[in-house]
Order: C-alpha cells, then structure tokens, then sequence
C-alpha cells in the first residue's frame, strides 16, 4: 500500500510527524512523504531507522528559502508525477485544499489528522471530499460532530521513543510551559495565576512564537505584572532536549481551550503533570484539574501540588500508553486507511 504523507516539517527539530512516518512503516506501508521542509540527516538519526526501509522524502524548499510560489508549484507537479495509493494530511488542511483538483480527479481516498477547533478553508473542502477525519479528541473538530467522516483516536505518542523516565525534580515551584505560543493557548490565564503565588514560583515556557503580536502583548503583560524575573520565554525547544525539560518539572501548564496538546502527554512520561482545563484533562485521562479556567484557580491548584503530583508516576505513563500511544493509534487509522473506507 503506498501511502503518501503530506505535512509540514520533518526534521529533529520536531520529532512529532517523523515518529508518525516511523509508525507507519512499521505498520508495512510504503511511505514517501511530502513536507514544507525537511533535514533528511537528522530523521535517520533521530529515529535510528537501520531496520526500516529508506525514506523518501520530498521537499517544497522552504528550508532553502524558496518562494511561496514555487513552493505550490513544485506541490502540484510532485501530486502530479508520486506514484500512490493513498493520501494522508497531518494537520496541515490547506494541503488538502491545494491537492483537491488531483486528488479528486484521480478519486485517491485522502485522510486528515487535525486535533484542532478552527474553520479554514481547506478543512471546510476536505469535510467535503475526504474519506475521514481523525482528531485526538471529541472537542476537536467540533464543526464535525456527528459526522461519520470525524473519527475520534487518541493522540499519538511513540512509547518507544518515550520510555518511563525519572522525574528528578527538586524544586516543585519552578513550572514549565511547552506550547506553540498562538492566543488559542491563553497564556494569559497563567501569567495572571503566577501574580496569586508566592514569588519562589518561576515559569519558564518553550515554544515558537507563532503569533508575534500576540506574543509581544504577552510581553507587554508580564512586564506590566512585574513578572519579568520570574517568566521567561526561550524560544524552541529541540526534540532531544525535550525529556530532560519535562523530567526536571513536576508540573506542565498548558490551559489551551478545547484541545490536548501532544507535549503535555510527553512530559507524563517523564512524571510531569499537566495542569489544563477539566474537559482537556478528562480527555486526557487524568483526575485532577482547576476548578476553574481562571488565575486565581489555576494558582490554587499548583500550591495544592508544590510537593507532590496528584498521581504518580506509573499511574501517567500508564494512561499514556494505553489511551494515547502511536501504535494504537495508526491501527485505528489503519482500519480505515487501507481499505479505503
């Protein structure tokens, strides 16, 4: 089955749709990917591929600073010319919207993976021509409820690449953050929940900025807080950092509405808690969280947990792996994937 592997980037920077591709191999499908952009050396490296067959990788340039243009162009020569079975997006919809003319004239069963809530334009045409649509939660896609097309998995995370690790905290008052920093995320509410603790509590946040103007309000608050000796923002995180990062906190905050972010998922398994919104975290499969999506709550929460989280360790991993692992979810993909339903 050759299955052809649209999204974004694919390089050690981010190892999330690269252990997607690994999972997929696995499985037995002959996977050439379609990316943005790509560092080919670093995804063999990451992922210790000597056991899978090669990959085929091909990239629309933006990592050479190509035109946008040329971009698309070389996007549609490339849907044009591969040789496939099967289309499956990851969470890139406007894909979806550019290949639709030959993926429809070809009548190739095309899948989406998109765990968000928003509208676009691609994502309204795949609703209309895509075989499914699947998403980690109920919350997401919620434009598609109901839908036989909106099939709900799990998230994805590759137990292998995260194997239980010891969390080495020593101090519980210093927090993290691993997010893209965008307004869905509401950092806000953080932000305004660290001027309620005592001021031993530090945070510190990971993530690319993708919205810098909403960033720079960030900034403009913090400093307006006097919170700037105790919040810090630095920048990205490479994926090989990512373990130690999360095995040296006891608590992730992340209080994005409506969605569960794959990082939070990562640092359980590295003992990390995270502390989101009451629906995230029974999406999750976790027990405790805020009583409220507000400062003040979200404060309260991570005094009552300074020396300790609300499960243990163990108890994360084992909600990780058996409600959000990759290998569970690429064979629920797989029961629609492969034989075209």
């Amino acid at each position: 089955m050759k299955l052809l592997f649209i999204t974004q980037k694919l390089h050690g920077q981010d190892a999330f749709g690269a252990l997607w591709v690994k999972g997929f191999l696995e499985k037995g499908y002959d996977v050439r990917i379609v990316c943005l952009e790509s560092r080919p050396e670093q995804i063999h490296q990451l992922l210790g591929m000597q056991h899978l067959p090669p990959l085929e990788i091909h990239s629309m340039g933006k990592e050479r600073d190509i035109s946008k243009i040329a971009q698309i162009l070389h996007f549609w020569k490339l849907m044009c010319s591969l040789d496939y079975d099967r289309v499956f997006i990851h969470m890139s919809p406007v894909w979806g919207l550019l290949g639709a003319p030959i993926f429809i004239a070809r009548r190739t069963p095309v899948y989406l993976w998109y765990t968000h809530y928003k509208m676009q334009a691609g994502l309204w045409l795949l609703g209309r021509y895509a075989k499914r649509m699947f998403c980690a939660t109920a919350q997401s896609l919620p434009q598609y409820e109901g839908s036989p097309k909106k099939i709900v998995t799990g998230h994805g995370i590759d137990m292998s690449y995260w194997p239980k690790r010891e969390n080495h905290t020593t101090d519980g008052k210093r927090l993290l953050g691993v997010f893209r920093l965008s307004r869905s995320k509401r950092l806000e509410i953080c932000i305004r929940a660290m001027t309620v603790l005592p001021d031993s509590y530090t945070w510190d946040t990971y993530g690319i900025e993708a919205e810098p103007a909403y960033v720079q309000e960030l900034k403009n608050l913090i400093a307006d807080l006097d919170l700037s000796d105790r919040i810090h923002f630095h920048g990205t995180a490479a994926a090989h950092l990512l373990p130690d990062l999360y095995a040296s906190h006891r608590l992730i905050l992340n209080m994005a509405s409506e969605t569960i972010d794959k990082t939070m998922l990562e640092a359980m398994t590295c003992g990390c808690y995270p502390v989101t919104t009451a629906r995230n975290a029974a999406a999750i499969g976790i027990p405790s969280a805020p009583e409220a999506d507000t400062p003040e709550a979200v404060a309260a929460f991570i005094a009552r947990y300074k020396g300790h989280t609300p499960i243990d360790a163990d108890t994360m991993y084992g909600i990780v792996a058996e409600r959000h692992s990759l290998t569970s979810l690429i064979e629920k993909m797989d029961a629609y994937i492969r034989p075209g339903l």
